[in-house]
Parts: structure tokens; C-alpha cells; sequence
């Protein structure tokens, strides 16, 4: 929980004490006021109403608050969180009674205190006490599942955002100018050569241009459509590089169903083929590794190019990438691209929770 949230939340719950306990004195000064024997004193009164309420009241929200924050954190079972709240309430009605039975013992209370004298009063008093506290785990729960319901929705629109940048990401950084110019070059080559390939590349290309433009909002892809929309841009790309690029796809079977983040491996690729080539590293081979390990879904991609420079920063396609995983899956997730050892290449390395499309809406 948000420290920032768990004040405010505390402000307000001290905010219906000082209503609470606002109501209850302006009852008994009502009361003293039409029966100058009533079994208040006005010193006990004050005493009681602006010295010893407010502290114990003010340590009691901060228990109950305490309390029902780590059960959330925990996750407990429901019953068993009503079962530790209501044993609770009993420890600290207990409490209350002994701390203001005490105060009467110094006033000078000679009465005889045995343990159904205790029992009578503490009972006496348990309805009041039941209500009060569970007003406050009310409050608490409502509260914090009000501020879900907000940051579920915050999360929504940046879902929203992100996605649509990463559209335009793919649509600047990956399907630029010279994409749309070589391949259409690549297509119409095939023509005069091999009209099938040059068919089969052109309904390749509108098929992928289609599956971005008309991907609407979706967070989510299942892996089978995700590699079928990757599978299009691959096809393309090695027209264009013919026998200068290979490319090896390695997908565990059954987990096509899984659901991965729309598009988060085409940035990753366009990086490989922008910076993997060079006037050293002129033929590329690219391994694509996807598997599942134990929850988690890993996608390791490794080139054989040309290795990243020192301290190499995120351009905006990696760091979109970066900052979808965060938000979709908090601190959950794992992102790393490194050279690989001799300088023979670079590995990109992304392991996230696996979800199912029967799990999680798109």
C-alpha cells in the first residue's frame, strides 16, 4: 500500500472518530446539562473526552490499520480474516474496559472487582465497540477497494497509450520509408522471376500491414497470433536480405493459447536487423528461443551481429518495450540485453508470468 494513500486513508478514519466521539459528548453534556446529578463530573468529562479518547482512539485506528493492511498485503483467506478481526475486537474491548476501569480505581472506585464484574461490563459495552470497530475495517476495505477500481482504470488508459505507441513506433522505427520501398522493389523483382513468391510476399506484406493497422486496443496476443503476425514481417524481411539473413524459430509445443504483450518482439528484431549488420557482419543469423519455464514464459532472441557499444542506451522501441512489461506486470517481469561473450553477437532475454486466454481479458 502507498504510504501517501495509507495517511489519507488515516485522516479519514480519524475524521469519523472525531464525529463519532463529537456526537457521544454533545449526548452527555445534553444530558448533564438536564440532570446536575448525572454520574459524570464535568472535570471527568473533559478528562476523559479530550485526553484519554483521542489517545487511545488515535493508537487503536493505527492497530486496526496495521492489522488489516498486512492481511491484505497476505492475501488471507476471507473467513480467516474475519476470524482474526473478531478476535481483535475482543482483545481490545478488553483493553478498553481495563484501561478506563483503572482510571476509576485512582478516582477513588472502591467497588469489588471480581471476574463477573469484569464479564457484565465488558459485555455491557461489546455491542457499542462491535459496531465501531468493524465501521473501521468498513472504511479501510472501501477505501483501498475504491483506490483499486481508480488505479485499474489509470492502468487502462496507459495500457491504451502505450499500445497505440507502440502502433506508432512500429509504423516510424520498423515500417519506415524504406521497408514499404524495398519490399514493394522486392516485390515487383519477383514479378518478372517468380510470380508466386511475389504473390505470396505481397499478401504477406497487406496481411501485416492489415494485423497493425486494425489491432484496436489490445493489450494481450495469444502466442499463435502474435507468431503469426511475426511470422509475416520475418517472410518479408528475408525477401529483402535474401541469403544474407536466417532466421530459427524455436517455440515449445503447447503453449500457443499463452498470452504475451502485443507486438513485443517486433522491436526487438528491428534492432537486430538495424544495428547486426555491419561492414564486418554482413550475413545475420538470428535464433528465436520461446519456452516456458515453471509460471513463466521466457523469449530469449540471439544474433550473431554486430555486439552493442559501451554504456549503449535504449532507443524508443526498447524503452516502450521496457515500460509495457513494467506496467503490465509491476516488478514481475525480467528484460536484459546483452553481448554475448567474445563478442559473437547479442542476446535479448524477456521472462514474464505466464497468463491464458481464459484468464486474463484482451
Amino acid at each position: 500500500m502507498k504510504e501517501k494513500n495509507s495517511k489519507k486513508l488515516f485522516y479519514l478514519l480519524l475524521l469519523f472518530y472525531f464525529c463519532y466521539n463529537a456526537i457521544r459528548a454533545s449526548k452527555i453534556v445534553i444530558l448533564k446539562s438536564q440532570d446536575s446529578e448525572f454520574v459524570f463530573s464535568w472535570r471527568r468529562f473533559l478528562f476523559d473526552n479530550l485526553l484519554i479518547e483521542p489517545i487511545y482512539s488515535i493508537l487503536f485506528i493505527l492497530a486496526v490499520l496495521f492489522l488489516t493492511k498486512y492481511m491484505l498485503k497476505r492475501k488471507i483467506n476471507p473467513y480467516l480474516i474475519f476470524g482474526l478481526h473478531f478476535l481483535f475486537f475482543l482483545i481490545t474491548i478488553v483493553l478498553l474496559y481495563l484501561i478506563y476501569d483503572g482510571l476509576n480505581y485512582l478516582r477513588g472506585d472502591t467497588k469489588v472487582r471480581t471476574l463477573n464484574y469484569y464479564f457484565i461490563n465488558i459485555i455491557s459495552y461489546s455491542n457499542v465497540h462491535f459496531l465501531i470497530y468493524f465501521v473501521y475495517v468498513f472504511i479501510i476495505y472501501s477505501y483501498y477497494y475504491i483506490e483499486e477500481l481508480k488505479e485499474a482504470e489509470i492502468q487502462k488508459l496507459t495500457f491504451k497509450d502505450q499500445l497505440s505507441q507502440v502502433r506508432v513506433n512500429i509504423l516510424k522505427y520498423q515500417l519506415h520509408p524504406h521497408f514499404f520501398f524495398n519490399t514493394l522493389n522486392s516485390i515487383s523483382s519477383l514479378i518478372e522471376t517468380n510470380k508466386t513468391l511475389a504473390q505470396n510476399t505481397l499478401a504477406d506484406f497487406s496481411d501485416l500491414l492489415r494485423d497493425i493497422v486494425y489491432l484496436k486496443d489490445t493489450n494481450f496476443l495469444s502466442l499463435s497470433i502474435e507468431l503469426g503476425i511475426l511470422k509475416r514481417y520475418i517472410d518479408i524481411m528475408k525477401i529483402r536480405f535474401s541469403n544474407d539473413l536466417i532466421i530459427n524459430l524455436n517455440v515449445e509445443d503447447n503453449i500457443d493459447k499463452v498470452l504475451i504483450p502485443s507486438l513485443i518482439m517486433q522491436p526487438i528484431l528491428e534492432n537486430s536487423f538495424k544495428f547486426g549488420y555491419s561492414s564486418e557482419k554482413t550475413n545475420l543469423k538470428i535464433d528465436i528461443s520461446i519456452k516456458r519455464i515453471n509460471k513463466d514464459l521466457e523469449i530469449i532472441i540471439e544474433n550473431n551481429g554486430a555486439p552493442l557499444p559501451k554504456n549503449v542506451k535504449y532507443g524508443n522501441g526498447l524503452k516502450n518495450t521496457v515500460e509495457r512489461l513494467k506496467t503490465l506486470y509491476g516488478e514481475n517481469y525480467h528484460f536484459s540485453i546483452l553481448n554475448i561473450s567474445g563478442d559473437k553477437g547479442v542476446v535479448t532475454k524477456l521472462v514474464f508470468p505466464i497468463k491464458f486466454e481464459n484468464s486474463t481479458k484482451q
